[in-house]
């Protein structure tokens, strides 16, 4: 897949920073000083909008650090995929069930269609 560079701005979400209180501190600081050197974030274009999958922490460390813009991969697909892939990134790295992964994008305001 094609790694492009994506402006923050056109993510279809309220700003990371002001609403995303599940981000670990440890983490953000962590991709504070190593964000060029992380995978890119990981995007779904629905073709109504773009939908983050995977990234968080490191999309609010570019905007700690001034950074209008980040690498992503942008894969094309559904809101329901989008959901998806973040549910599966949920279970395999985190070790929480398809079920807590759902509650806990509830929790952040998401919808869980899967």
């Amino acid at each position: 897949m094609t790694v492009v560079l994506l402006d923050i701005a056109a993510l279809a979400q309220a700003p990371i920073e002001g609403n995303r209180a599940h981000l670990n501190g440890d983490r953000v600081g962590y991709y504070l000083t190593h964000l060029d050197q992380a995978p890119p974030v990981v995007v779904f274009d629905t073709g109504a909008e773009l939908l983050l999958a995977d990234g968080y922490h490191r999309v609010a460390a570019a905007q700690q650090l001034g950074r209008g813009t980040i690498r992503a991969q942008v894969r094309r697909g559904t809101r329901r995929d989008a959901l998806a892939y973040a549910v599966s990134l949920g279970v395999g790295q985190r070790r929480m069930t398809a079920d807590e992964v759902r509650a806990a994008i509830r929790r952040r305001g998401g919808t869980t269609a899967v």
